[in-house]
């Protein structure tokens, strides 16, 4: 296991009781501008025009996943996540609905308990750390991938002048989606350093 990334949150056996326990950490460190770092100089945004449920849209969005992903082996196999779940990505029996109810999303506790891995990625990148791949799409989306360790994860961005506006940060298990991150680094190689 990686030194570089966080324990995983620990969960509950009550779904209910875990999401509050990813919402808590959300609100503590991602959420909160005292405490949340910068990336490469500029401030990170988190969307909250949209409020579900009392919490921002953008914690909805990095702790569920669209309901339209399908599995032939779960994202949470071999991760102590699968114990509390009961393959709700599969089954769809806690979801959520964002981008004001025109999409419905499966909320995924593996995704929720990877949270810290978030700012850990952040500090790796504004290091320069070379664990952490780092590309920047033309359309303007910035996207950092751990991928050490056996740890696959990416955090995404759409930067504006100001700021860079967190997008979505999940682990990358899909084997296409993979290749064609692999492809996108090779080619849209960027680095803060280098500029």
């Amino acid at each position: 296991m990686s030194t570089e990334l966080s324990t995983p949150l620990v969960l509950s056996s009550d779904f209910d009781e875990s999401l509050q326990i990813a919402y808590d950490y959300f609100t503590e460190n991602i959420n909160n501008r005292a405490k949340r770092p910068s990336l490469f100089d500029k401030e990170i945004y988190i969307e909250a025009t949209e409020m579900i449920l009392d919490r921002p849209v953008g914690f909805w969005h990095i702790v569920s996943m669209e309901e339209t992903h399908r599995f032939s082996v779960l994202p949470c196999n071999n991760d102590a996540s699968m114990d509390y779940c009961t393959q709700n990505c599969l089954q769809g029996r806690h979801t959520i609905k964002i981008k004001y109810e025109t999409e419905t999303r499966n909320i995924c506790l593996l995704r929720a308990s990877r949270l810290p891995w978030i700012l850990d990625i952040i500090k790796l990148a504004n290091r320069g750390a070379a664990s952490v791949k780092t590309w920047q799409k033309p359309e303007g989306k910035l996207y950092l991938r751990y991928n050490h360790y056996g740890n696959d994860f990416v955090v995404i961005f759409s930067e504006t002048k100001h700021f860079y506006r967190l997008i979505s940060a999940f682990p990358v298990f899909y084997v296409k989606e993979k290749t064609e991150f692999d492809k996108d680094f090779r080619e849209y190689a960027w680095s803060y350093f280098n500029r």
